[in-house]
């Protein structure tokens, strides 16, 4: 495909507000990509051009210009592909120069078309345009940055800590500038409005604050859709709905808004595709913990799903959770101590140590003698019992009476049990009625 063809194209997907045309005419791969770059002929810029303004119509703002940047950043792209490592080609350039080079053109593209979006109404046909010119950015600011650390890291001859994201933090703040486009949209005529095109945006902009480390970013953005006149969530197509209700759901679990957080992630997996396995084990990652907290145990069916193999870290807690075993708990909380912090479900996993105590101090009031069979268990136990309950072999915690004690006195602060300590006559007195609340009905301390 020639130029000039190409030119004429834009020109009439534009023409007729075709954006789904426009979407593939300008990605950064696929067959019109591949088509162009067969005839592009000469890659400076100005010969781009030339080459272009032969086409049958005008290339007025800002096509010309997206079509020039396009052009020359799929002829970056192509070199970068035919390099490995720190092969250079004819010109003497390195496949993370001809990355970055990619990047910076697209991003001019991007620019380019996102100045144009913001004044255009109505402007909801553009949207499928906005998105491919988004996800090609991000895409390629991710390869240019991985690109450039592997060379920083052959230089020094280490790989370094720090992670060099000069692309990726552009493009964050090139996703920001599309976000305000489409939020700020003002016609009145609801249904073409650019607002469509928000939630879409939105998951490119948590997903890249999160590689970014910039989780608080995300709290501005938020914030400003609370404040918007948007459509209704659910107006949106799934996929959107799932991202976005999967990252606020994450967000108030690394907040510590576990109630919340259920919600939100309990809503993204009742939507998500059942095909869409790594989706689910995602979403799981941290729905998982918070079950734990509220005591809902996953089924053992799903943990030997191929979803369940990115959650196997939790098979121990949840064991543990279920029969009281602290041992286990403690000794897998050490293991994987790594990996849960690395994930952020390190503190909602230690807070489920309170729940394992729970079901401890449950079972060895069941196990202690009743007056009769059909008898209740006994509201009253022994502080010397429990402590010798718990010291055996068969729990083997080495807990002194007065760290017994004070593991008492929190778990029934924070309502995992009801009853009180008579510590003069050495007593642990539990309520008569429902003595260990449902834990569903228990409010998560964050204290």
């Amino acid at each position: 495909m020639k130029p000039s063809i190409f030119a004429d194209a834009v020109l009439t997907a534009a023409k007729h507000n075709d954006g789904h045309s426009l979407a593939q005419l300008f990605a950064i791969g696929g067959p019109v990509a591949a088509s162009a770059l067969l005839e592009l002929g000469d890659p400076r810029p100005a010969r781009i051009i030339s080459a272009l303004r032969k086409c049958s119509g005008y290339l007025a703002a800002p096509w010309e210009d997206m079509c020039v940047h396009h052009l020359t950043s799929v002829y970056s792209f192509a070199l970068a592909s035919s390099l490995v490592g720190e092969a250079v080609d004819a010109e003497g350039k390195t496949r993370a120069e001809r990355l970055g080079e990619a990047f910076e053109a697209y991003n001019a593209a991007v620019t380019a078309f996102v100045r144009f979006f913001a004044t255009l109404s109505p402007g909801r046909w553009a949207v499928p345009l906005l998105r491919i010119l988004c996800l090609n950015l991000r895409w390629l600011a991710v390869q240019a940055d991985a690109a450039s650390l592997a060379v920083t890291s052959v230089a020094q001859g280490q790989r370094t800590s720090s992670q060099p994201n000069r692309r990726l933090e552009e493009c964050a703040r090139q996703l920001n500038k599309a976000f305000t486009a489409c939020i700020a949209d003002r016609n009145p005529e609801l249904a073409d409005s650019r607002k469509w095109g928000t939630y879409e945006v939105v998951g490119m902009v948590f997903k890249t604050y999160f590689r970014l480390k910039s989780v608080a970013l995300c709290r501005n953005i938020l914030r400003a859709i609370s404040a918007a006149a948007l459509p209704d969530l659910a107006h949106f197509p799934k996929s959107q709905q799932v991202t976005f209700r999967y990252y606020v759901g994450v967000l108030a679990f690394l907040n510590e808004e576990y109630d919340r957080a259920e919600r939100e992630l309990d809503a993204a997996l009742a939507m998500c595709h059942r095909s869409a396995r790594a989706n689910q084990a995602l979403i799981l990652t941290y729905l998982v913990p918070v079950k734990l907290l509220k005591g809902s145990l996953p089924h053992p069916a799903l943990l030997d799903s191929d979803v369940g193999e990115k959650l196997h870290v939790y098979t121990p807690f949840i064991a543990a959770v279920r029969t009281g075993d602290i041992r286990t708990f403690d000794t897998a909380l050490h293991t994987h101590e790594a990996t849960l912090v690395k994930r952020g479900t390190f503190i909602a996993i230690e807070r489920a140590r309170d729940v394992a105590l729970r079901t401890l101090l449950k079972r060895i009031s069941l196990s202690l003698p009743r007056p009769a069979p059909t008898a209740p268990p006994p509201t009253r136990i022994g502080l010397k019992t429990l402590h010798a309950a718990t010291s055996g072999a068969v729990v083997g915690l080495q807990y002194g009476d007065k760290e017994l004690e004070w593991i008492l006195a929190t778990l029934i602060y924070k309502g995992y049990v009801k009853g009180y300590i008579a510590h003069e006559r050495g007593v642990l007195v539990l309520s008569s009625v429902l003595a260990f609340p449902l834990l569903r009905d228990v409010p998560i301390a964050t204290t």
